[in-house]
C-alpha cells in the first residue's frame, strides 16, 4: 500500500538532528526499528539540517519534523523532495513536500478586502455588472454573471497588485535566510528586530 505520512514526531532519528547531541539513547534507536521494520523511507530534508528552533538565551534546534513514506509510494512518485519553508509563526517549520508534476484542480475564489479600499473599486464592479448581458433562466444569468465578474476581478487584481505577490515572496524569503543564518552562526541583535 502507498502511503505518506508528515508530522511534527517530536523526535529524532540521529544525533546530528539535534544541536549539540552526542549520543545514540534508546529512543533514537526505537525510532529508526520503527521506520525500518515498517520498510519506511525517511525523506531527505534540502536546504536545511533542523525544522525546529526555539527562540529563547540558549539556542536550541532539531530536525523532528519528517516525511515518512512507504516503498509503494516513492516508487509511484518521481523527483520526491522535502523543503523546509520559513516559520512565521510556530517554532516549526513548514514543510513543502512536492512530488514530480501535481495536477491542481480548480482554485477557489477569494474575494480580497483590500479591494474595498481601492478608490473606484464598487464603481468599476457595478459597470462591469451592468455590462453583462446573456440570455437563459434567472438561475443561468446569474451564473454566467457572477462568472464574468470573477474573471474581470482576477484579471484586474493581477494588473493592479501584480507587484503584491513579488513583495510577499521576497519577505518569505528573507525569513528563510534569517532561519538559516540563525542555524549557521545565531542571529545578531540587528537581525532579531
Amino acid at each position: 500500500m502507498a502511503w505518506c505520512l508528515v508530522s511534527d514526531f517530536n523526535i529524532i532519528r540521529y544525533p546530528n538532528e539535534r544541536l549539540g547531541c552526542e549520543y545514540f539513547s534508546p529512543t533514537l534507536f526505537a525510532f529508526s526499528d520503527f521506520i525500518e521494520n515498517n520498510s519506511l523511507v525517511d525523506l531527505p530534508l534540502e536546504g536545511a539540517s533542523f525544522t525546529w528552533f526555539r527562540d529563547s538565551g540558549l539556542p536550541s534546534m532539531s530536525r523532528i519534523d519528517k516525511a515518512l513514506v512507504s516503498l509503494e509510494w516513492e516508487e509511484h512518485f518521481e523527483n520526491v523532495s522535502q523543503r523546509m519553508l520559513p516559520r512565521i509563526l510556530s517554532d516549526n517549520c513548514p514543510l513543502l513536500l512536492e512530488a514530480g508534476v501535481v495536477r491542481r484542480g480548480r482554485s477557489a475564489f477569494k474575494f480580497e478586502n483590500m479591494w474595498l479600499k481601492t478608490e473606484g473599486f464598487v464603481d468599476r464592479v457595478k459597470q462591469w455588472w451592468d455590462g453583462y448581458s446573456f440570455e437563459g433562466s434567472p438561475s443561468f444569468f446569474l451564473a454566467q454573471k457572477l462568472k464574468a465578474l470573477k474573471a474581470n476581478l482576477k484579471k484586474w487584481n493581477r494588473e493592479k497588485f501584480t507587484d503584491l505577490a513579488f513583495r510577499k515572496k521576497n519577505k518569505l524569503t528573507e525569513l528563510m535566510w534569517l532561519d538559516v543564518r540563525e542555524e549557521l552562526v545565531g542571529l545578531s541583535d540587528e537581525d532579531q528586530i
